[in-house]
């Protein structure tokens, strides 16, 4: 195979390398935009279908909502009230107006108070008799009279009856969903109840489910997991196991086959009134659209492939002109055709005939180039040079140029015996450099060693594999011993000369390592004193205690290491750089947390070359310490200070409302309900409950002195609705009732 295509002509095989490289990246960019098409389009059905969801959940509750507020305005008028309907005719026939004003709504078929003792219903249409109103009027399948009037006189909190087939006199069998309320709402003693008879089949009706899935359904369903209303009626929802069935499991969407059909089942709970909302699509219909965009990429990707064919033939014709041009003068030079020949192999050995009558002159300007060499690397030892392009702009002249963002330093030393291969080492040293490592000696000092500047353009395994290959290449090839430091990586030019001194540390370990094996001081510190302190590890444990930012922790976690570097037996090198990498990160910690804050404060981390013991670096680093935990504490006194006081002003602005709760609270400072009991309590002595009910009684006190409102209308204002219950409680914390604290003010 690969003989008959090199018996190719090189226009051939160019255009067959062509076609290859224009084949994989469509190949490539085919799947994966199949896969992407298919999760956005999938996506984009699933966020539809989410919309449906959120759509059906906010027309329910807000109807719950909306019938929660009419039973409250009801309870909350004058011409309703327990004895204005029953010793009064007229205020009779007012109620029948106002409760017929309150059907706002064209799903409310009809609105019915019920004063409990009595036998009547008081309705936006008419008045009933309780036994009537179920006997004759609404006649319900599963409701008996005795039911209906013990519901009507003893519940205690609001009641949703499912829809359910209802006879009607004169109009044909109805499907309603019935909802009683207690008044007043929240009350322990209530006097009346409200009765909302709603119609099912208008319940849904502004969500044009009709548009939107008319091959699917919509379903709600109550916390005992029956079904309350459904925009279609079908036989499953008779099953009593089926709400179990569509709703399982942690995932909100999930696939089930009902009635031999599968659905996309998408479903989730409401905070507000604990139900649950269900869509059901047909997986054929929320399958088609993907289907449909799939096979329009495709065929986009079979035009792009046949246009990107003819396009290749053309730049292939195009490019190779100037090729066929160059080919025709070598021919002119040489005096023979090389059309049979391969047109690059003769244009190269005309160049390489070019190269060699200049290559006299390269080694003259070679020899002016060493001294500007040795210059500019002892500049970039200094840190004189800290832009890589400006090393590069002034290196190219030479032949010096760093082609990698990362720069390494590399020391050799070797026995006495091998000064005289010196030159030799280094050439051959330089010859296995790689398309990844780029390096450049440096004349050292000392006879017996050299330093190499390496610019490392791959992962650090890369890198000390291709070293622990040069070391046995090296070793095999001068048959001695031969011993190689490494210093650490750095990003930043001005940190080589940092990566000098940890190669030249690195070498001092030779008589510790052996002088037979490349020594990393990056691994100086793990291998000797792995057992007591690890600087690496040491940092990356400070990470973590300082991200947890509690006090205690750091405190503790630094005490432990200024201990344990006491006892370690560090090099001073070490303990220095690890004191120091130590400080920059309390800095920095601080900066993020309490930007502006002075960091003078910190020791200077210059002074450390003036500690030449590890005790004097240990107590440096308590010091830091100190100055941190102080700053943290001082930042956690003032957080607290300041959330107690926006706690205390939202309850001051909204304890009036009436559905304001101690959990609304915790929602809007996205606490725990628990959490934000206990920090209440320890910040102010009391619970949230107390404080509120002496905002209230004190914004009572106000009102009762400053205006005529009635109590009523004054407990309300103030976020109460059980006006005994306030009287109760205003009585035992003032000590008279609010009327008789109105005649003393007065």
């Amino acid at each position: 195979m690969k003989s008959m295509i090199n018996r190719l002509p090189v226009f051939y095989r160019y255009l067959l390398s062509y076609l290859a490289l224009f084949l994989l990246p469509l190949l490539f960019l085919g799947m994966t935009g199949y896969f992407q098409l298919a999760d956005i389009v999938g996506g984009e059905v699933e966020r539809n279908n989410q919309a449906l969801l959120d759509k059906l959940q906010d027309e329910v509750d807000n109807k719950l909502i909306l019938m929660n507020r009419i039973a409250g305005q009801i309870s909350g008028a004058p011409e309703l009230s327990p004895y204005a309907l029953t010793h009064d005719l007229f205020n009779v026939y007012q109620g029948k107006k106002l409760l017929e004003s309150k059907v706002v709504d064209d799903s409310i078929k009809e609105i019915a108070l019920h004063i409990r003792g009595t036998d009547y219903l008081f309705s936006s249409l008419s008045i009933y008799k309780v036994n009537q109103f179920v006997d004759e009027l609404y006649r319900y399948d599963d409701w008996t009279v005795q039911q209906f009037s013990d519901d009507l006189n003893n519940l205690k909190a609001p009641l949703l009856r499912p829809a359910e087939n209802v006879k009607i006199d004169g109009l044909p069998d109805q499907r309603l969903v019935t909802y009683i309320v207690p008044i007043p709402i929240n009350s322990q003693h209530p006097y009346g109840t409200v009765l909302f008879v709603l119609k099912e089949d208008a319940l849904l009706k502004g969500l044009n489910f009709g548009l939107s899935m008319p091959d699917g359904n919509a379903l709600v369903f109550d916390r005992k997991g029956r079904v309350l209303t459904a925009h279609k009626q079908a036989d499953y929802l008779l099953d009593p196991s089926f709400y179990n069935k569509i709703v399982s499991g942690d995932s909100l969407y999930q696939v089930a086959t009902i009635q031999h059909t599968k659905y996309a089942v998408s479903f989730q709970k409401s905070d507000k009134s604990g139900f649950t909302y269900v869509t059901m699509l047909p997986k054929s219909s929320l399958v088609a659209p993907i289907n449909h965009a799939i096979w329009q990429w495709i065929g986009r990707m079979s035009i792009i492939f046949l246009v990107g064919c003819v396009l290749v033939y053309l730049l292939m014709v195009f490019n190779y002109n100037p090729v066929k041009k160059l080919s025709m003068l070598v021919e002119a030079i040489r005096g023979h055709s090389i059309r049979r020949a391969n047109e690059f192999d003769v244009i190269g050995s005309v160049i390489h005939d070019m190269a060699d009558s200049n290559r006299s002159l390269g080694i003259k300007l070679e020899e002016n180039r060493s001294a500007i060499k040795e210059h500019l690397l002892g500049s970039l030892l200094k840190g004189e040079l800290e832009s890589l392009d400006a090393f590069n702009e002034q290196g190219k002249e030479v032949g010096v140029v760093l082609p990698f963002a990362e720069t390494v330093v590399l020391i050799l030393e070797f026995p006495g015996f091998l000064t005289p291969f010196k030159e030799r080492l280094i050439a051959e040293t330089e010859r296995q450099f790689s398309d990844d490592v780029v390096g450049y000696c440096k004349d050292s000092l000392e006879e017996r060693g050299m330093m190499f500047i390496l610019s490392v353009g791959c992962s650090p395994d890369a890198l000390r594999e291709w070293l622990d290959r040069l070391h046995e290449h090296l070793t095999t090839s001068f048959q001695a011993p031969i011993a190689m430091g490494v210093g650490k990586c750095y990003a930043e030019l001005s940190q080589v000369g940092r990566s000098y001194l940890e190669a030249s540390t690195a070498i001092d370990y030779k008589l510790i390592k052996g002088s037979q094996r490349v020594i990393f001081f990056d691994e100086l510190m793990a291998f000797n004193h792995a057992d007591i302190l690890n600087p690496r590890r040491v940092l990356e444990d400070l990470d973590i205690v300082l991200q947890n930012g509690n006090s205690e922790r750091i405190a503790d976690a630094v005490q432990q290491i200024a201990m344990r570097m006491k006892q370690s037996g560090l090099t001073l090198f070490i303990a220095r750089e690890l004191c120091y990498d130590i400080i920059r990160k309390f800095i920095a910690f601080t900066e993020k947390h309490t930007p502006g804050s002075p960091m003078d404060s910190f020791p200077d981390v210059l002074t450390l070359t003036d500690y030449t013991t590890l005790d004097e670096i240990a107590d440096l680093l308590t010091t830091a310490r100190v100055t941190l935990c102080d700053s943290l504490t001082a930042q956690k006194l003032v957080k607290s200070a300041a959330l107690i006081d926006q706690i205390t002003q939202y309850i001051s602005l909204h304890y009036g409302e009436y559905d304001f709760s101690v959990q609304k609270i915790a929602d809007s400072f996205s606490l725990s309900l628990s959490y934000l009991s206990r920090y209440f309590k320890k910040q102010t002595d009391r619970t949230i409950t107390d404080y509120m009910n002496e905002l209230r009684i004190d914004q009572a006190k106000l009102l009762l002195r400053t205006n005529d409102s009635s109590v009523k209308d004054i407990v309300q204002q103030v976020g109460y609705y059980d006006v005994s219950s306030f009287i109760r409680k205003f009585k035992q914390s003032v000590g008279v009732t609010p009327g008789e604290y109105r005649k003393q003010h007065r």
